[in-house]
């Protein structure tokens, strides 16, 4: 069965929602939002998302390797469960468009691809709203145009054990450098 959820995300439904954002490398966009949001997040995963189920390396999986050849449609993402008690989407979604340049179609700085591409996946009618309004109230701080994909979450693997967290464990790995901190 395909899922929208991670298989390892601490998630409960009746108090929790999620968020799948893409925005570049997803290790940096993992690093950043956990500098950010800290513990105030209940949860946070990187895997692959809404890409071509046709083009996956098994029936239940998709892998870093089958992703970096390019042709697969799976962007690279960050999926996190939050209280909306605590942080709202939209303080996650003012902060993905502050931290990466969503004017960049399927790129951000060195890294090149459609798995590197821009997009925020809601998992509700409602959210997909908001984000769509979101996206609107954003454009005009940008010079460019706003290519970020806003959808519904279709599909979500878990990148392999070694991605998460990768740096953290990996302090001298390497890290986008677009995603910082812009004042916009």
């Amino acid at each position: 069965m395909v899922s929208s959820v991670s298989k390892s995300l601490k998630f409960n439904p009746q108090t929790d929602k999620l968020l799948t954002v893409a925005a570049g490398c997803f290790w940096g966009t993992e690093h950043i939002y956990r500098k950010q949001f800290g513990d105030r997040i209940i949860d946070y995963k990187v895997g692959y998302a809404n890409g071509d189920e046709s083009k996956k390396d098994s029936q239940s999986s998709v892998s870093y390797k089958r992703i970096c050849k390019g042709d697969t449609g799976f962007a690279e993402v960050l999926q996190v469960s939050y209280n909306p008690k605590i942080v709202s989407l939209k303080d996650l979604t003012d902060f993905f468009f502050r931290i990466h340049d969503p004017t960049t179609a399927n790129a951000q700085g060195p890294d090149v691809g459609t798995q590197y591409r821009s997009a925020l996946y809601a998992h509700t009618p409602e959210d997909l709203k908001e984000l769509q309004a979101l996206k609107e109230q954003w454009q005009p701080k940008w010079n460019n145009k706003i290519k970020t994909e806003v959808e519904m979450i279709k599909t979500f693997y878990d990148a392999e054990e070694y991605h998460q967290l990768y740096l953290d464990k990996n302090p001298m790995g390497y890290s986008c450098p677009t995603h910082y901190i812009r004042d916009i």
